[in-house]
């Protein structure tokens, strides 16, 4: 039976999804890609977010869910293009059961060549993958941030602190962004289980 995404979180329901980290490599730096959720999302509105997440439709296949890339951020994506970095099983919001199938790509790509969707994505940032991790494990406060706002023409400098994203008391963010950073510099990557 299938069910819709409210109705999903409604009953507890395991169900899959599909995070896609975007990396790429400025002036020999690693840099990641991220997004600023819509303000007007059901879930964490204005957070910053990984650069390609959602929820796989009943029945559908890792390979068709790479549409996700396309419908968030305008990024053209198949299953061959993409590197595995592993699973994650998370219970997130009350009744949010998600087994999260977790890949990346290096995309040189400038903020401006990326189209956000217009009802999901209020902005994408990029910023060094090292700076990321440093702010995201409590090394650091701060730090520097490029952003783009939708429809905006001009990129602009932000400070962006941890309380920005979306909350997270695992090590999730830390291990994908190291991974992340493998693939993007072309190396190899050693699968994560998180639970």
């Amino acid at each position: 039976m299938r069910k819709r995404r409210g109705e999903v979180h409604r009953d507890g329901d395991w169900h899959a999804a599909l995070h896609i980290w975007v990396g790429s490599v400025v002036d020999d730096v690693r840099m990641v890609i991220l997004q600023r959720r819509s303000a007007t999302k059901d879930t964490w509105p204005g957070r910053v977010d990984i650069a390609v997440g959602g929820h796989l439709s009943a029945g559908e296949r890792l390979d068709d869910a790479m549409r996700e890339a396309r419908e968030e951020i305008g990024l053209e994506l198949a299953i061959d293009d993409v590197t595995l970095l592993g699973r994650r099983f998370v219970r997130a919001l009350p009744n949010d059961n998600e087994v999260q199938n977790v890949f990346a790509v290096r995309a040189d790509l400038p903020l401006s060549a990326f189209t956000p969707h217009p009802l999901e994505v209020d902005a994408l940032l990029s910023l060094p993958i090292a700076d990321a991790i440093a702010l995201l494990a409590g090394e650091v406060g701060s730090v520097e941030a490029v952003e783009l706002v939708r429809d905006a023409t001009d990129e602009q400098v932000i400070i962006l602190t941890a309380d920005a994203f979306v909350p997270d008391v695992s090590p999730y963010y830390e291990v994908a962004l190291e991974a992340l950073g493998r693939v993007v510099a072309g190396e190899s990557v050693e699968r994560f289980t998180l639970r």
